[in-house]
């Protein structure tokens, strides 16, 4: 089983998504998708977040909260760990280590987006779900 961590970093209403490269080796090749990785021998799923984020955008979050853990039907064998990212920096500060571009959407443009892997929509709502109504 491989495990991951991801990021949904967000920012006032946004979240922030990486263009995953155009590699025939990646899963979810020239898609909009999370921020993060595998996690390594002997690392949290946060620490291996930290680790990832600093490679990829240049940033190491202090803190962020655990969501859940998920096992992806499209990739058997993969464990999932999700965190939510506050992000209140400025844009300059980030600097796209990995993939082909980085940018903020909202959830409703990312719904209009055509270039996203399948499963972010569902976590974006998840989120918003587990958010609202812990905040109602």
């Amino acid at each position: 089983m491989k495990r991951v961590s991801k990021a949904i970093i967000t920012r006032a209403n946004e979240f922030l998504f990486q263009l995953r490269d155009d590699s025939p080796e990646i899963s979810y090749a020239n898609q909009w998708s999370f921020f993060g990785g595998e996690i390594e021998s002997g690392e949290s799923p946060w620490k291996a977040l930290q680790r990832e984020l600093l490679e990829e955008l240049g940033w190491h979050p202090e803190n962020g909260t655990y969501l859940y853990q998920w096992d992806n039907p499209e990739h058997q064998g993969y464990s999932i760990h999700f965190f939510v990212v506050p992000f209140q920096g400025a844009h300059d500060q980030l600097v796209l280590g990995e993939g082909q571009d980085f940018r903020w959407f909202t959830i409703e443009q990312m719904l209009q987006e055509t270039k996203v892997a399948p499963h972010v929509v569902m976590h974006l709502h998840r989120f918003h779900e587990r958010f609202h109504n812990a905040c109602n």
